[in-house]
């Protein structure tokens, strides 16, 4: 319903040092999204803010914000904004892990305002009953070594003597029970003890809080450890799509248990199997990125990497590989 009420703002507008009255106008929309309007006193929309649901953040805030001075007069009493900023998560300055909080997401100025000038587009009966069932396909990459794909991320499953770590926990909590369950399919009676966390983007953190849940250790580089400690494995409702951790938190959640942080290698062993993890660096796409090597099959695998960045990390470790495992694509002669 819709609602008004008072309160301070400055918003993208600018400083104020007078606090200025203004009213936010409240719906609901598809049943579970308020959607909050604020209108300054100049009666110029300033902010429409709402929460959508996020693997990674949980409910997170999602809003377009727009300045007076960039209303264009289209005539009849119509303004329009033609600059717009639009951002998801808050602008707090944490975003130097966080891709998404207090970054443009889209936006920018439009050109060419015209009133009512919207063609009719209409949208094909397919698209309007798509659906996106989650898929998952294994291949087997050595003994005790598998690629769980499907999709457009994979995660990579190897086995140790006691235990299995699997390389990737990407996009949410969906996908993460799929693979989960394929894992236990292709080597049973083992414990998921860890989960490599190669670097923190949302698509390849999203399922980090559903392997937790079950017992993994991550590890993930020191510098991710703020943001996720803070922002993503934390107490915080979700309601809007709640998880199992939402549901159910462990006990254990605050505790600090749930990590192994890297800072420039690190080595996983069990009976005969070992695997290597060590910091990519420079790397312009992101900071806090990890691969991992395991050296008795001469597998690296990889996320993101540019081929020389690939080539010059090899080197550098002075690994033997012989295939390459992406997160994105089909294993690959190195």
């Amino acid at each position: 319903m819709p609602c008004g009420g008072g309160s301070s703002a400055s918003g993208r507008d600018g400083p104020t040092t007078v606090p200025e009255k203004v009213t936010v106008v409240s719906i609901r929309m598809l049943g579970k999204y308020r959607v909050d309007a604020t209108i300054n006193r100049q009666n110029l929309i300033q902010r429409v803010h709402t929460w959508v649901p996020d693997p990674v953040l949980g409910d997170m805030n999602y809003e377009h914000e727009f300045a007076n001075e960039n209303y264009a007069d289209l005539g009849g009493g119509i303004r329009f904004p033609t600059v717009w900023h639009h951002h998801e998560g808050w602008d707090d300055n944490f975003g130097a892990l966080n891709i998404s909080a207090g970054h443009n997401a889209f936006g920018g100025p439009l050109k060419d305002i015209r009133a009512n000038a919207c063609p009719e587009v209409a949208v094909p009966a397919a698209v309007r009953a798509a659906e996106f069932p989650v898929v998952v396909a294994s291949e087997r990459l050595a003994p005790g070594v598998y690629l769980v794909g499907g999709g457009t991320h994979n995660s990579v499953a190897v086995e140790f003597d006691k235990f299995i770590a699997v390389v990737e926990a990407p996009l949410d909590e969906k996908r993460s029970l799929a693979v989960i369950e394929e894992v236990v399919r292709l080597i049973p009676d083992k414990p998921i003890r860890y989960v490599v966390n190669t670097h923190q983007h949302f698509d390849h953190a999203g399922g980090l809080r559903t392997y937790m849940h079950i017992g993994a250790t991550i590890i993930t580089h020191f510098k991710n450890f703020e943001f996720y400690n803070r922002d993503v494995l934390n107490y915080a409702p979700r309601t809007l799509a709640p998880d199992m951790v939402s549901l159910w938190p462990p006990t254990e959640l605050t505790e600090g248990y749930q990590y192994e942080l890297v800072r420039e290698n690190y080595t996983l062993t069990s009976g005969s199997r070992t695997m290597h993890i060590s910091y990519v660096h420079p790397l312009a796409h992101v900071e806090g990125m990890l691969m991992a090597y395991v050296p008795g099959e001469k597998i690296a695998i990889e996320a993101d990497l540019p081929a020389e960045t690939l080539r010059a990390q090899v080197q550098r470790m002075g690994w033997d590989v012989k295939t390459v495992v992406p997160i994105h694509g089909k294993p690959r002669s190195f």
